[in-house]
């Protein structure tokens, strides 16, 4: 078995496990789950504040609830798919692939990142 299968078994092995774990697991109920450092430190939530509690809600369906915990992070799931698509499959068209990877493309993400962190500790989303 070639090293690139294997690394490939063992991450999707770790991604069934997580899937799994996040699915019975409410992370808003537990003490173990990891806490947001940043939040625990500075009392601001960070752009990824909410995530798992996000990824638990949005595995029971309840997308209102998904929202609600983290609104940046699930608008962005189809386009980080996108990208983690781009990057493990020849699937996409080249003018996609230069579109993903365009630096003003980046850019803009980066600034809708940014503007998500201020605004939700500015109204506490």
């Amino acid at each position: 078995m070639g090293r690139k299968r294997i690394i490939t078994i063992v991450v999707l092995v770790v991604l069934i496990v997580a899937a799994l774990l996040y699915f019975f697991v409410d992370p808003a109920h537990t003490s173990w789950m990891p806490r947001c450092v940043i939040l625990s430190i500075t009392g601001f939530k960070c752009p990824g504040c909410g995530s798992q509690r996000m990824i638990h809600a949005l595995m029971h369906g309840d997308l209102r609830l998904a929202a609600h915990y983290n609104a940046f992070l699930l608008g962005a799931i189809p386009v980080i798919v996108l990208y983690l698509i781009n990057d493990y499959t020849s699937w996409c068209p080249s003018w996609l692939d230069k579109t993903l990877k365009h630096p003003a493309t980046i850019a803009t993400l980066a600034v809708m990142m940014i503007a998500w962190w201020v605004l939700r500790n500015i109204f506490n989303w």
